[in-house]
């Protein structure tokens, strides 16, 4: 009873006022002496005015434009989104059949099952729990500068990501037609296949598309370790500022992924809709196939995107930097050496291996007491810190989101909601188009850009991070529950418009508790990347595990820094274990 929804939000307020009390109240902190409100309007009054030039007027006659080097940073932001994505798709689609409960048989076997699928599931959390950036200083140290290094760094959080929500959308499924192709004699494989593959199949794709937005958005945010994306330009120009020429790569940024959004809406439709196939007796096997529906648009969209992959990995710079023989070879013992932790590292000064051996015994006795000083100083602070802020984000942008939601989904937010004449009234088709523009572009700029910048504008305290966080994740539970609530059943929702209910009654009656268990799901998604976030957020000098990081970065101390990781991994595992309970135990209520 205690894990029933209404304790489960009671427990959430419950927290968010215990996060509030650790972060403080100092939502400005400023410097004596400087003037936020001059910054601030300097700022905003770029949006109204961004530039088309360069605005710094000492750079050489031969530069290249502006827009032609912020035009270069946008390709290949784009190509290393792109790269990362195609690799990522195939092994979260390999990894999460065998993460997921509906690819294993129920029977007498299920507890080996259980023992290959939990591995996989927390592997995948580890995957997933580091976040892009801190992948890609581990192997830009590892391998060095090039683009290789960007692509693996985006590619292997994603693999785990995709995993993850395609194994959860895969057992949200119902088990009814598998059931019943399994009855009749099928294997359990064969019913997977025909039945429960296909009903995920849609949201799959919709969900890998905005994966490649998410891609575009964390190829960006690379530019602020270094690597040349339109990251890059922005926090040069920020830095200057250059406020004009933000905001014209910020609106050039926005655009691509509407563009984007608006390609990944167009195929989930058509997905969904399908084609009825032409009824007709009397004919063949290969009649029936060549009768078959096809969608142009979906068969152009998927040639596309393939030719598209292939100019990405085959054109432009190569993805590996050329080396000199053995130079490779050493960075990566170097890299490998420096992040062995401290104590039982080994020593290069000593050829014997007797030597090594034992000056190893005596570092691993001093190992454990590394660990302890590293977590009380000043480890425990710093993960509290992550998790409260992480936590206070998700909070905050969920209870935005479960409230704009009502106005903004498709299927109701119209003349006909649900098909049926209402009004004639055009006001809440107007408030879904302006709902679902708003999550757009608070989810088009990813949670370190709206940090960097509202650190800048506010000062360097944990609620500018918060904020940044809240904003993005309201725009991505925002795209992610509407399209679960727009891909619901309409019978129970529609009766209650049939029998004088209004939209809001119809949402909140039977919309929301159809969705709940895929809402929660998508919650503890996104609390997990609240924490990957705000893990890397405290690079802008804010106390959470990522100030620690950067420190140690500067030092090259990358056993330092894989502790530091570790810890908020660790909590990014708990989450997932939390979710996949709290699925378990509101699936058990509702049946």
């Amino acid at each position: 009873m205690w894990l029933g929804r209404r304790w489960l939000v009671v427990a959430l307020g419950v927290v968010f006022f215990l996060c509030v009390a650790r972060l403080g109240a100092d939502f400005v902190t400023h410097t004596p002496g400087s003037d936020p409100w001059a910054s601030t309007i300097r700022f905003f009054s770029g949006a109204i005015s961004p530039s088309l030039v360069d605005q710094n007027s000492s750079l050489p006659a031969d530069a290249d434009p502006f827009l032609s080097r912020l035009g270069d940073d946008l390709l290949r932001t784009i190509r290393y989104a792109l790269i990362a994505t195609s690799l990522a798709i195939p092994g979260g689609l390999l990894l999460g059949f065998f993460a997921s409960e509906q690819w294993w048989p129920r029977n007498g076997a299920q507890v080996l099952f259980q023992l290959i699928r939990w591995p996989v599931r927390i592997s995948l959390s580890l995957m997933r729990s580091v976040h892009e950036l801190i992948w890609a200083i581990f192997f830009l140290s590892a391998f060095g500068d090039a683009p290789f290094s960007a692509c693996l760094a985006l590619a292997l959080p994603f693999t785990g990501t995709l995993a993850k929500v395609f194994s959860e959308l895969m057992d949200e499924q119902n088990r009814s037609p598998r059931d019943v192709i399994t009855a009749a004699g099928g294997s359990g494989a064969q019913g997977f296949v025909a039945t429960i593959f296909p009903m995920a199949l849609p949201d799959m794709v919709s969900y890998s598309l905005y994966r490649f937005e998410c891609a575009l958005r964390s190829s960006a945010v690379l530019g602020f370790i270094g690597v040349e994306t339109i990251g890059l330009s922005i926090n040069r120009s920020f830095e200057n500022g250059f406020y004009g020429e933000v905001w014209t790569a910020l609106y050039v940024l926005i655009a691509t992924v509407i563009l984007i959004e608006g390609l990944g809406h167009m195929t989930r439709q058509r997905m969904m809709a399908g084609k009825a196939r032409t009824r007709s007796s009397g004919l063949s096997e290969s009649e029936l196939r060549k009768a078959a529906p096809r969608d142009l648009f979906l068969r152009v969209n998927g040639v596309t995107w393939m030719v598209v992959i292939f100019m990405a990995f085959s054109i432009g710079e190569p993805l590996v930097t050329p080396m000199v023989e053995g130079q490779r070879s050493e960075r990566l013992s170097r890299f490998l050496t420096k992040l062995t932790p401290d104590p039982i590292a080994p020593e290069k000064s000593l050829a014997n291996w007797d030597e090594r051996k034992e000056a190893w015994s005596e570092g691993s006795d001093q190992f454990v007491p590394w660990l302890a000083d590293l977590w009380e100083h000043p480890g425990q602070e710093a993960l509290i810190n992550t998790l409260a802020m992480s936590v206070a984000a998700i909070i905050v942008a969920a209870c935005l989101a479960i409230l704009l939601i009502p106005w903004g989904i498709r299927t109701l937010a119209n003349r006909n909601p649900l098909g049926l004449a209402m009004s004639r009234s055009f006001l809440p088709g107007v408030m879904g188009s302006l709902i679902r523009g708003f999550f757009v572009l608070t989810r088009a700029v990813p949670e370190y850009l709206y940090a960097f910048l509202l650190v800048g504008l506010m000062g360097p305290s944990a609620w500018p991070l918060v904020l940044a966080l809240a904003l993005h994740n309201v725009g991505i539970l925002g795209r992610l529950w509407t399209e679960v609530v727009e891909n619901q059943r309409r019978i129970i929702p529609s009766t209650i418009l049939e029998v004088g209910g209004g939209r809001l009654q119809s949402y909140v009656a039977a919309l929301l508790p159809m969705s709940l268990n895929r809402f929660i799901l998508f919650f503890f998604y996104r609390w997990e990347s609240c924490v990957r976030e705000a893990t890397v957020l405290g690079m802008l000098g804010v106390s959470s595990l990522g100030y620690y990081i950067s420190i140690q970065q500067n030092f090259r101390e990358y056993d330092d820094i894989l502790f530091y990781t570790l810890l908020g991994a660790g909590l990014v595992v708990a989450g997932d274990l939390l979710s996949d309970f709290l699925r378990h135990r509101l699936r058990g209520e509702n049946s």
